[in-house]
């Protein structure tokens, strides 16, 4: 068992992510043009309600438990991991099993009285593949829990191969009975999909890393009572106030298609309109947390790396962490936004053909870096012991989301980008708070020398960008995307590599392709 280092876990998993967005871009574009805007948010109206059973079934135990295995690795106490893993396993499978049963038989009501009459399908079919998320999402906690995170990136390349493969064929055969199958058939092959990264998950546990908590060492520990004491209290510290936290944050996100339908219902607009309406919306915004591959990377691997420095009373070990999750953030975030903001109308007309996903796009973009660096402070507070108080803001930007959904949505003329306007604040808000309060627990040092740097390198690609849209205004949309990525992102990563914000040596730590680009780059004289 190999333990990984905090930005090769990060890279690693940042590369699976990568990978999988791809193979999940392919699915969103089929399921847009062969369903529509109708179809496309027939199918992600189900999200909420089945994420909501997902929270109240798994109660936030897979970042709990990757919290107590990593604490008890640095401490030597094996057979506290073995117990805690059995615990998770064990109730994770029968709250899924039981909501999931309840929520099937309940479905015929859910379906008509929260979302569109047409999503029962739909529905039903994602409510099937819970246990199975629920099972996997504890594998991952246990790999993220020993900060090993090969096995899970190679099990989402392979859920997200596995899914590609089953639903495209399975769209192109159901579609035509309706958009009910068609959205019912992507429900399908997420199961598939999910069921193939749990199998590749637990063939690498009992092939190798099962020895870690069934070998001597942990049977004898075993036998002492004492070095098990508190594994369901340690668990319940981390999991009670992130389930509390979820389960708050989830159902307002619930609730949405229901407040959704509800406020176009007051400005006069019809149900399978709204639907419409709501599924270019969602369109937009699958674009834009396109880069959040990298942010939920950051978040699976900073609760046990943090937990761990916590656990040694390494304040400077927490402080370098969270430097290094703002500094990746504004990495990311900084050339996402110049890219969407010129780029978005194009990229939403190339994908989904779909010209109001662009402009939902465009209208949101400059709140990128607030979306993306949520999750990551999140996962610090969390880390750090503190989940209650992720949970309090969670409870707190819930209400103002559903508030400023309301309110934006039921005036007229405001329509999909009173959806918009609510998740912007609802990220500004949330993105400051939990900066306000992790700074009061770890010191925050920022490079402003770099900070200037990534930005004079968002500019350079900027204006890149610029051009090729002004020269290319009458060429095809996709030609002028394509480009304004590859020569844009070229830019601005050689840009990065000559103000040493990038070094070469980083990117030779990048998994499988990282070492011969890094051979390539040190042959260029003005960044060596």
């Amino acid at each position: 068992m190999a333990k990984q280092s905090f930005m090769r876990g990060a890279m690693v998993l940042g590369t699976a992510s990568v990978s999988t967005k791809i193979l999940g871009m392919i699915i969103q574009v089929v399921v847009a043009r062969e369903l529509g805007a109708s179809g496309f948010g027939l199918f992600r109206s189900v999200n909420p309600i089945f994420y909501m059973l997902l929270t109240i079934s798994t109660l936030a135990l897979p970042p709990a438990l990757s919290k107590v295995i990593a604490e008890n690795l640095a401490l030597g106490n094996l057979a506290k991991i073995r117990r805690a893993l059995k615990i998770s396993n064990t109730t994770v499978t029968v709250l899924s099993v039981v909501f999931c049963v309840g929520a099937i038989a309940l479905s015929p009501v859910i379906s008509a009285k929260w979302l569109d009459p047409r999503a029962f399908l739909p529905f039903v079919g994602a409510l099937i593949r819970m246990p199975l998320v629920c099972l996997s999402s504890i594998m991952t906690g246990y790999y993220m829990g020993i900060q090993n995170q090969t096995p899970p990136a190679i099990a989402w390349i392979l859920e997200t191969a596995v899914r590609t493969l089953v639903t495209i064929p399975l769209i192109l055969l159901m579609n035509p009975h309706g958009i009910a199958y068609g959205a019912l058939a992507v429900m399908i092959g997420a199961a598939v999909g999910e069921g193939a990264g749990y199998l590749y998950m637990l063939w690498c546990y009992y092939r190798r890393d099962r020895q870690l908590v069934y070998n001597d060492s942990a049977t004898a520990q075993l036998a002492r009572p004492e070095l098990l004491k508190g594994t369901v209290r340690d668990l319940v510290d981390i999991a009670a106030p992130t389930t509390i936290r979820n389960i708050l944050g989830i159902m307002a996100y619930a609730a949405q298609p229901f407040i959704v339908y509800y406020a176009f219902a007051k400005a006069g607009i019809a149900k399978m309109d709204a639907t419409s309406l709501y599924g270019s919306f969602e369109m937009g915004i699958q674009l834009l947390l396109l880069p959040t591959v990298f942010s939920s990377s950051l978040s699976s691997v900073i609760i046990p790396a943090v937990s761990e420095a916590a656990a040694m009373r390494n304040a400077r070990l927490v402080s370098r962490r969270l430097y290094q999750v703002i500094q990746v953030t504004f990495l990311i975030a900084f050339p996402a936004t110049a890219f969407f903001l010129l780029s978005g109308n194009d990229l939403a007309t190339s994908l989904y053909r779909d010209h109001l996903a662009g402009n939902v796009l465009v209208y949101i973009a400059p709140i990128c870096v607030f979306m993306y660096i949520r999750d990551p402070l999140s996962a610090i507070l969390q880390g750090l012991n503190k989940a209650t108080l992720s949970a309090a803001i969670s409870l707190f930007t819930s209400g103002i989301r559903m508030y400023c959904i309301y309110y934006f949505v039921s005036q007229p003329g405001d329509g999909v980008y009173g959806i918009a306007k609510a998740t912007a604040i609802t990220a500004i808000v949330s993105a400051l708070l939990h900066l306000w309060f992790v700074r009061k627990y770890v010191s925050i040092s920022i490079n402003v020398g770099n900070l200037v740097k990534m930005m004079i390198s968002t500019v350079m690609a900027t204006l890149v960008i610029h051009q090729i849209h002004a020269s290319l205004a009458a060429v095809s949309p996709v030609i002028q995307v394509v480009l304004s990525v590859l020569l844009g992102g070229v830019v601005y990563f050689g840009a990065l590599l000559y103000f040493k914000v990038i070094r070469v040596g980083m990117i030779e730590r990048i998994p499988w392709i990282g070492y011969p680009i890094s051979r390539i780059l040190r042959m260029l004289r003005f960044i060596s």
